[in-house]
C-alpha cells in the first residue's frame, strides 16, 4: 500500500481509473518503453478534506462512489458520505454529487456541497444546502434556491423561483417570471421586473426599482425611491416634446415651459426658481385679479354692464334717425322736450339751437309790434275819420301822422331785426357728433353736426315760452311766430298805404 496512485478519467470506457504515478509512456525513439498501467482494481481509499478522514470506497467499473451510492448505469460521480448521483442510461443522464448527503438526481445535474440538491435537469447546486430544482437552473451559495426553469440564484439564501429569473445577493428574491433581483434582500416579484439595490422591491409587472429601498409598486413603472425617501435623477438629456413623445424631460425644459406660460399670461406673471409661476395681476374696472378665470368673469360683468348702459343710452340719448336724416327727440315713441339748452348764438351764419327764452323774447317783441300796429291802425282810422269830418284837424293829423311814421319806421326796423333773428333761429338747430347729440368742449355747447354736415333735430316737443325758459322750440312754434311777423308786415304795408293816401288827401 506504499505505491502512489492517482485517479484519472478514461474517455474510452467513460469511467475513472486508478493508475500509478510512476508509470511512463512508451516512446517511439527510445524503443517504446513499456508503459506500466495498473489494472482497475478499485479505489482503496480517498482523502475527504472536510474531516481529514480517509473513507473506503467502491469501484464498480461504471463510476466512482467513495462511500456514496448509485442506482446503476454509467458516468455518475458521488463523492461524500451518503452522496447520491443519478446514472447514465437511455432515460437519465449521468450526474455528479459531491459532499455530505449531496444529491444530484436531475439528468446531467451537479450538486456540490453538504446537503446540496440538484433535482432539475442540467441544473447546478453549489453550496451548503443549495437547491437547484428548476431545469437548467443554477443555485450558488449556502441555502440558495433556484426553482424556476433557467433561473439563477447566487448568494446566501438567494431565491430565484420565477422562470428565467436571476437573484443575486444575500436573501435576494426573484419570484416573477423573467425578473431580476440584485442586492441585499432585493425583491423582484412582478413578471419582467427588476430590483437593483439594498432592499429594493419591484412589485408591479414590468416595473424597475433603482437604488436602496426603492419600491416600484405599479405596473410599467420605474422607482428611484419610496413613499418616504425620494431621489433626484440628474444629468438627464433633454427629451423630445411632441404629441407622441415618451421621453423624460428635464427641469430646464419644465422651467422653459413655465416661462412660456408666464409670458402668455402677461399681467406681470413670472417664474420662480423652482419652476412655479407667480400669479399675474389683471386690472379690470376698479378690481384687481390674480387669475385668468376671475379676470374674465369680471370682464364679462363689465361688458354686461356696458351693454346695459349702451341700451339705456340708445333709449335716452338724442340719436340720429337715418330715415329722416336728422336727430330725433322721440322717446318711447313720443315727441319730447330738450331742456337745459344754453342760449344759441343769434347771427346770420349761426347753426346753434335756440332755447325757449330766446324765442319768448322774440315773441314778446312780435306781440308788442302787433299791439303797436293795431294801435297805429286804430289811430290811422281815427285820423282818416277826423280828416274827413274836420279839416281843422289836418295840421294836427299831419303832426300825428309824422309821429306815426316815425313809429312805423321804428317798427319796420324792429321787424327786420326780428326776421333776422327768426331766420338765425331756424338755422341754429345743429346735430351732435355721429348719431348722438354730444357736447362739444371746443365750443362749450352741444353740436348737431353729423358726418361733417349740419343736420336737423326732429320730433321736438313744443318748448315752454317764458322769460326764464331754457327749452328748445320746434318749427311749429317758430312758424307761428313767422306767421305773426308776416301778418305784421302786411298790416304795416296797409298802414303805409293808408298813410300815403292820407298824405295825398291832406295835400
Amino acid at each position: 500500500m506504499n505505491r502512489i496512485f492517482k485517479v484519472l478519467w478514461n474517455a474510452a470506457t467513460g469511467t475513472f481509473v486508478v493508475t500509478s504515478e510512476t508509470a511512463k509512456s512508451r516512446g517511439k525513439k527510445n524503443g517504446r518503453r513499456k508503459l506500466a498501467v495498473s489494472a482497475l482494481i478499485g479505489l482503496s481509499s480517498i482523502m475527504v478534506s472536510a474531516d481529514a478522514l480517509a473513507n473506503a470506497g467502491n469501484d464498480t467499473g461504471d463510476g466512482v462512489t467513495p462511500t456514496g451510492t448509485q442506482t446503476g448505469g454509467k458516468g455518475w460521480i458521488a463523492i461524500g458520505t451518503d452522496a447520491t448521483a443519478n446514472t447514465y442510461t437511455n432515460v437519465d443522464g449521468a450526474s455528479a454529487a459531491m459532499g455530505y448527503k449531496a444529491s444530484a438526481m436531475g439528468k446531467w445535474s451537479t450538486a456540490i456541497g453538504s446537503y446540496s440538491q440538484s433535482t432539475g435537469d442540467s441544473s447546478l447546486a453549489l453550496g451548503v444546502k443549495s437547491v437547484s430544482a428548476g431545469d437548467r437552473a443554477i443555485a450558488m451559495g449556502a441555502s440558495s434556491s433556484a426553482s424556476g426553469s433557467y433561473s439563477m440564484a447566487m448568494g446566501v439564501y438567494a431565491n430565484s423561483s420565477g422562470a428565467n429569473s436571476v437573484a443575486l445577493g444575500y436573501r435576494s428574491v426573484a419570484s416573477g417570471a423573467t425578473s431580476s433581483a440584485l442586492g441585499y434582500q432585493a425583491t423582484a416579484s412582478g413578471d419582467d421586473s427588476a430590483a437593483f439595490g439594498n432592499g429594493a422591491k419591484a412589485i408591479g409587472t414590468n416595473s424597475v426599482a433603482l437604488g436602496s429601498g426603492s419600491v416600484a409598486q405599479e405596473d410599467n413603472s420605474v422607482a428611484v425611491g419610496n413613499s418616504t425617501t425620494q431621489r433626484q435623477i440628474t444629468y438627464v438629456a433633454k427629451g423630445d416634446i411632441n404629441s407622441t413623445s415618451t421621453d423624460a424631460v428635464t427641469g430646464a425644459q419644465i422651467y422653459s415651459l413655465s416661462q412660456s406660460v408666464a409670458d402668455r399670461l402677461g399681467g406681470g406673471a413670472s417664474v420662480n426658481s423652482d419652476g412655479t409661476v407667480n400669479a399675474p395681476l389683471y386690472e379690470v374696472g376698479t378690481g384687481i385679479y390674480n387669475n385668468v378665470g376671475s379676470a374674465l368673469s369680471a370682464l364679462n360683468t363689465s361688458i354686461t354692464n356696458t351693454e346695459a348702459s349702451v341700451a339705456g343710452l340708445a333709449e335716452d340719448a338724442l340719436l340720429w334717425d337715418e330715415s329722416i336724416s336728422a336727430f330725433s327727440a322721440s322717446h318711447t315713441g313720443n315727441a319730447s322736450k330738450i331742456t337745459n339748452l344754453a342760449a344759441g348764438t343769434l347771427a346770420a351764419d349761426s347753426t346753434d339751437a335756440v332755447n325757449g327764452s330766446q324765442l319768448f323774447d322774440t315773441n314778446e317783441k312780435v306781440d308788442k309790434n302787433t299791439a303797436d300796429i293795431a294801435t297805429n291802425t286804430d289811430s290811422i282810422n281815427q285820423n282818416t275819420a277826423d280828416i274827413t269830418a274836420n279839416t281843422d284837424s289836418i295840421n294836427q293829423n299831419t303832426t300825428d301822422i309824422a309821429a306815426n311814421t316815425t313809429s312805423i319806421n321804428q317798427n319796420t326796423t324792429d321787424i327786420a331785426t326780428n326776421t333776422t333773428n327768426i331766420n338765425s333761429l331756424s338755422d341754429s338747430v345743429t346735430t351732435l357728433t355721429d348719431d348722438a347729440l354730444l357736447w362739444d368742449a371746443a365750443s362749450g355747447a352741444f353740436s348737431a353736426k353729423h358726418n361733417g354736415s349740419d343736420s336737423k333735430i326732429t320730433n321736438l316737443a313744443a318748448g315752454t315760452l317764458a322769460a326764464d325758459s331754457t327749452d328748445a322750440v320746434n318749427g311749429s312754434q317758430l312758424f307761428a311766430t313767422n306767421e305773426n311777423v308776416s301778418q305784421n308786415t302786411t298790416d304795416i304795408a296797409a298802414n303805409t298805404t293808408s298813410i300815403n293816401q292820407n298824405t295825398t288827401d291832406i295835400a
